[in-house]
């Protein structure tokens, strides 16, 4: 039985662990060959791979960081390379899902508090959604996923105002590129998760995973695999007519 992203190149950056990582682990298992990128987590890119390969998918890791625009031409440069020129330099699907989240009173932050989050969170995006479109145009074909935040859509505590700032720009930026976009065949949508349990936001049961379950109506933190569910069904042909959307799946926090 043919799977609907087979012989569909995807790159998801920042995915060798949480969402990233379930999200290369679901459009492979989808048939799509998978760029599993990272920053600085070989051995966590290769078990990603690992993963994927021995349920019979295709995935490569590539390092690059993306809070420098070297590291972000870097990724884009390996594009070609990754699979032999098995896909004469197509790319189908971008899942843009490498960020950074630092909280923190805004009057009392570094000055260089913004670079880093914007650097990583909105122009690593900017770049990559740029070529991943001329790439895609050629095609007539393709799917460019941002991964935003519930925090996209309103504050809900004080300490966050740069990170809700370059979510808030992602949500723009899906807008506006799919306007550019949508006659060409390529849509561009964006998935702001809430609370995932993942290593870097962990349910661990202690005061601050209670209060964040308090702002969700359903009670609880989300899965990784929760998220990729959403990532998938964008990336499919059965998303076409669906185009500048930002899909919260946030539990609730929004309601």
């Amino acid at each position: 039985m043919s799977k609907p992203l087979e012989n569909k190149l995807a790159l998801v950056t920042g995915s060798s662990r949480g969402i990233g990582a379930a999200i290369a682990i679901r459009l492979a298992a989808e048939g799509a060959d998978v760029i599993v990128n990272y920053a600085a987590s070989p051995n966590r890119a290769k078990a990603v791979v690992s993963q994927i390969t021995n349920a019979g998918g295709h995935a490569e890791a590539v390092a690059a960081d993306l809070s420098t625009i070297e590291g972000t031409k870097a990724l884009v440069a390996s594009i070609d390379k990754v699979f032999g020129g098995k896909f004469g330099g197509r790319l189908d699907i971008l899942v843009n899902n490498a960020g950074m989240v630092k909280f923190g009173p805004f009057l009392e932050s570094p000055d260089d508090f913004y670079d880093k989050h914007f650097n990583l969170n909105v122009r690593s995006l900017i770049t990559l959604s740029k070529d991943a479109a001329k790439r895609m145009i050629k095609t007539g074909w393709g799917r460019i996923i941002n991964i935003g935040s519930c925090h996209g859509e309103a504050a809900a505590f004080p300490g966050v105002t740069m990170y809700v700032a370059t979510k808030f720009a992602v949500r723009g930026f899906t807008r506006a590129l799919s306007r550019e976009l949508g006659p060409t065949g390529v849509t561009v949508n964006n998935v702001q998760p809430g609370a995932v349990d993942t290593e870097l936001s962990p349910d661990d049961n202690g005061p601050a995973a209670q209060a964040m379950k308090k702002l969700m109506s359903v009670g609880r933190y989300g899965r990784p695999e929760e998220i990729a569910s959403a990532v998938s069904f964008l990336a499919s042909p059965d998303s076409a007519f669906i185009n500048g959307e930002s899909l919260t799946v946030d539990g609730g926090w929004n309601a």
